[in-house]
Parts: C-alpha cells; structure tokens; sequence
C-alpha cells in the first residue's frame, strides 16, 4: 500500500485527547493535511463522526488501512510504532513530565518481552516531544534513545490554555455559578491501577487521616468555594460508591459531558484558582498559569519505595505546599483564597527547568520539527546499530542471543492448541556441526500428531532429526514453511512447523533427536554448499551429454557408412524370419 503524503493519523489514550489532541487542533486550522482519529470507545468514535471529524474503529479494516498509508503517525505514547515503515514518521508527542521514573527505570516493567517490546518501539520512533532541556535529557536517558531525536518543542496540548476561554468552558459542565466562586481542580494520580504505588484510596478521596467531610465542608460553603475533581476512570466508580463519604461543594466532571461539549481538562484549566494534585505531571502544565499548586501527598514515602522519583527528593520539584493532612489542606487552601502566594517566587525559579516556551505555540515548533523529518532525512542511532551485532562486524556480535524458543504443541483429537503445549529453550551452534538437543514427549494413544515448532521466525536449522517412540525409530514426518536437503531442515517463512503423526497403542515417549544451528550464522556455508552440490550435478549431467553425443556422432557414421547400406538386406530378412517366428 502506498503512503499518502499529507495524511496524519492520530491516536491518544483517552481517545481524543492530550497533545495530539492539542496538535490535531493546530494542523485543522491551520494546515490543510487530511486527518484521521483512531478510536478505541464506541460512544466517542460515534460522537466524533457527528462532527463530522475523520475517524476510525481501532481494530477496523478502515483503522488499519489509514494507519498503513499514514505518512505521519501522532500517538501520546508509542502506539502504532511498532509497525511502522521506513517511509513512515512516527512522533510520540508523550504525554507529561517525567516527575515519577518510566520506560526502563521502572520497576513495574520487569520482563525481558517488556523490555524487548519498549526498546522496539522507542527504537521505530522518530521523534519525541519535551518541554525543557531537563525533560529532554530525562526522557532520553529513561528510554535509552539517541538524544537527537527527543525534541523541545514543548506540549501541544499546553496551546489549548493559552487560547481558550476557560470560565465559559467550565461553566458548560457544571451547575454552580462559576464566575463568582472560588475553584479548586483536583487531578490526583490514578489509584485503583494494576501496579503497586503508593496506597488505594480506600477510606476517603484525600486518604487522610484526620478526614472530616463535615469540616471540609463547611470551610468550603464559608469561603465560597469548590473542589472540582477529575479522577481516572478506574477509580471514578469507587469514588463514588457508598463507601466514600464526599463533600457536598465536590463536583466529578463527568467524561461523557465533557465529551459532548469536546471539551478536555487544558480547555478549562484556566478557570481554577488553584490546582491539588500528587504525582501527577499535571502540575507542570499548570505552572505555566502561574498559579498556587497544592501537592496532596499523604503516602509520599510508599510512592517513593514503590515506584520511585526522577531524583531522591521529589519535594525539590514540586514548587507548592506538601500536605499530609486535611487541616494542612484547608490551611494552604485558605490561604489561596486570601491571595497569599508563597510559593510564586519558587515556582518562578523553577520555570525554565521545567519549561523553555511560555509562548503557545508548541504546535508550531512541532510541525516545524516533522516537516524536516523529511527534509533532513534523518535517521536516529538507534536505528543504526544493528549492523554492529553482524558477525565479525564488531566484537557487539558475541552479545547476539544464540538460544531460542521452540514450541512443541500436541493433538490428542482435537487439534493444536495452546492448552496442550510445551516450551523448551534451544541453544544454536553458530558453525554446522550444531549443538545436539533432545526433546521427550508423553504420548499415549489419544495423541494422533505432534507439532514441532523450532523458532517463530525460521532461524533455526535442524540436522541429523531423529524420531523414537519408544525403543522404535520413526521415520514419517512433514515440514510446513520449509524443506530438506542432505539430512538438514531449513526453513523459509515465518511460524516453521514440523509435523509427526503419532500411532501408538499405549504409553510411551516420543523422543526427538536433532542438532541445530543458526542460520543467520552458517546460511552462508548452507547456501554455498548446495551451490557446489549443483555444480556437480551439472558437471556430471555435462559429462553425460558429452557421451551422449559422441555416441550418437559414432552410430551416425555407422547408419552412412557403406557396409551398413550394402547388409540392409541382411537385416529385413532377419526381421521377416524374427516375424514368423512369432
């Protein structure tokens, strides 16, 4: 499928939203590239084709054809990059501050396929986004990409704030009279997650202590004021179980609502007085505000042990009162109210850590930096360096995994799955005398076939196989994706399988004994020896032809010779007498 130059598609977790929600904006009005959303929920994608505004189902045919001729991928994260073409550009325009450590600093990615998986994709990746020098280097380093492609652009999604009428939008979701209140937002980290950080808020929404919903309250209705949440849907609902005892002037956005009116937390962010928050990198998008920033942080040290901080003392970037406790909450937001600004001149000397532009116009550097992804055509280190474990390139190739993952699936009537399967670890020589393995299996009479997988992606070669069951040699098998040449097994497409019918009357082991090399290393010698087995082959089939017409030379010389003319007579008659006798 060809790529079509001036398509965009975007993709954010929640839909429709974050920087690409932000840059979407900013290439709509002032760019005339087609777009297209792909969408996860079925309400939004629904709501979104009312606006008339391209998009797609994930997961649809029309999704993965836009994404296949996208000539720009725009995700909040690294979605879409892992299959992402040369000819494509992918920029994960990310989605905040790194305050809390990610990508390979975090101990909740501790697989080897994580790993694997996200040095993929942040290797298929052209371009990130980052808001300061600081950001820059922090997010390079997590990831363990080339700097170069780590852009400070700043967030598009900051642009929203500095060009939307904040109070107006709020006040389409709410139902108090905001321009005359005093508001506090309330964007606390996500709490009711898969991961372990920090503690569930399972006894109040602050999880303090010294919780009084009656207290709260009442400073609230005294002052005037409200706190307006938005929470991640994960928690939404427990917040708003029966357990959870809320204060009245408390309001949850509603994401429906604010759907409806295409309305996003940086169109509104502007309305607030102030912002309450934890871990959450929201923060530094609202230092660009210039206002008061209450940090919510009564499990601070089990955050800290759980998940862990870009530096050893959080508390030296978060320029904003720490509160452990309500009356340390109502305290700091009282004196808000009262105009008391302590932290001002903190968060001043922490802006250009945080941010290099306080100008909106994110998008614009950012389209800038993707059109000349183009122009410069650059190619990241990253992307450079798998030549380096070529062997004997460089002495990175003595790090090349030699071991891979076959999989040895049984039928016992009702075809191959995944239920019935085991795994075993082969190690591959790199020359062709192979490593010998062996594999045994407990068949017994309902097993009809065995499947052996040796790799996913046909690397392996398999010599010499031979097939027990029991003391019996067996010598019936097939090969799917792949064939056999003097006793060696080479594969040529993904997912090779070698298929053993099994008919036996009790039970038994089947036993599979092979050696097995690499072909990345010995396909050469492969190669080169049915090359020289052709030439044989040729050579003699040459020879042959030779004596083939030299013989036929001789027996012309004999048909045209004058004693073969002058006994033909001799010879019909022999036939006439051979025909009689008959």
């Amino acid at each position: 499928m060809g790529i079509e130059q001036k398509l965009i598609v975007f993709g954010s977790d929640p839909d429709f939203a974050d920087n690409p929600r932000g840059f979407w904006e900013y290439i709509n009005e002032n760019t005339d590239y087609q777009t297209c959303w792909i969408i996860k929920n079925q309400t939004m994608y629904e709501l979104l084709k009312s606006k008339g505004i391209e998009c797609a189902l994930e997961g649809s045919d029309y999704a993965d054809e836009m994404v296949n001729k996208a000539h720009y991928l725009i995700t909040s994260s690294f979605d879409f990059a892992y299959k992402k073409r040369p000819e494509q550009v992918h920029i994960a325009a990310w989605h905040g501050f790194p305050l809390k450590v990610i990508g390979f600093f975090d101990s909740a990615t501790v697989s080897k396929n994580n790993y694997d998986g996200l040095k993929i994709v942040t290797t298929q990746t052209d371009l990130v986004t980052a808001t300061s020098r600081f950001s820059h280097l922090t997010l390079s380093g997590m990831f363990a990409i080339d700097p170069r492609k780590v852009s400070e652009t700043g967030y598009p999604r900051n642009d929203i704030m500095f060009h939307s009428d904040a109070k107006k939008e709020l006040q389409k979701l709410v139902d108090i009279n905001v321009e005359d209140s005093k508001l506090f937002f309330y964007l606390p980290t996500m709490r009711k997650g898969l991961k372990d950080e920090g503690e569930h808020f399972e006894k109040n929404i602050f999880n303090y202590q010294d919780y009084n919903v009656e207290e709260l309250d009442k400073f609230l209705e005294k002052r005037n004021a409200y706190i307006v949440a938005k929470v991640h849907f994960a928690d939404n609902e427990l917040y708003k179980s029966g357990d959870f005892k809320l204060p009245k002037r408390l309001i949850f956005l509603d994401t429906d609502i604010m759907n409806s009116n295409m309305c996003t937390i940086y169109h509104i962010m502007d309305a607030f007085d102030g912002l309450i928050t934890d871990y959450s990198s929201i923060y530094v998008d609202y230092l660009l505000l210039d206002k008061p920033i209450i940090f919510s942080c009564p499990d601070i040290e089990k955050y800290r042990a759980d998940r862990g901080f870009i530096v050893d003392d959080p508390a030296l970037l978060m320029p904003g009162a720490i509160v452990k406790a309500q009356d340390q909450l109502i305290k700091n937001m009282s004196d808000i109210i009262n105009g008391d600004d302590a932290y001002k001149e903190t968060r001043k000397n922490l802006m250009p850590f945080f941010h290099n532009h306080l100008d909106g116009k994110s998008s614009e550097r950012l389209f800038e930096e993707m059109i000349n992804l183009d122009v410069q055509n650059r190619v990241d280190s990253g992307k450079q360096v798998g030549h380096l474990f070529q062997k004997n390139v460089s002495p990175l190739d003595q790090y090349v995994d030699n071991e891979v993952q076959a999989e040895i699936f049984i039928d016992r009537g009702a075809g191959f799955n995944e239920d019935d399967k085991l795994i075993k670890r082969l190690r591959l020589s790199d020359t062709q005398d192979g490593i010998i393995s062996s594999i045994e299996i407990d068949v017994d009479e309902n097993v009809k076939m065995v499947r052996f997988d040796p790799d996913d992606i046909g690397r392996a070669v398999i010599s010499s196989l031979e097939i027990y069951c029991g003391d019996q040699k067996q010598q019936n098998y097939s090969i799917i994706g792949g064939h056999e040449y003097n006793g060696q097994i080479c594969f040529s497409s993904v997912d090779p399988q070698i298929i053993i019918p099994v008919n036996v009357d009790s039970s038994c082991k089947l036993k599979l004994v092979f050696n097995s090399y690499d072909f990345y290393s010995c396909g050469g010698k492969l190669i080169e020896g049915v090359i020289n087995d052709n030439a044989v082959l040729n050579n003699n089939l040459a020879e042959k032809n030779d004596e083939i017409n030299r013989l036929r030379t001789e027996l012309n010389m004999v048909y045209s010779s004058t004693s073969w003319k002058m006994t033909g007579w001799y010879r019909k008659l022999g036939d006439f007498i051979k025909g009689r006798n008959r």
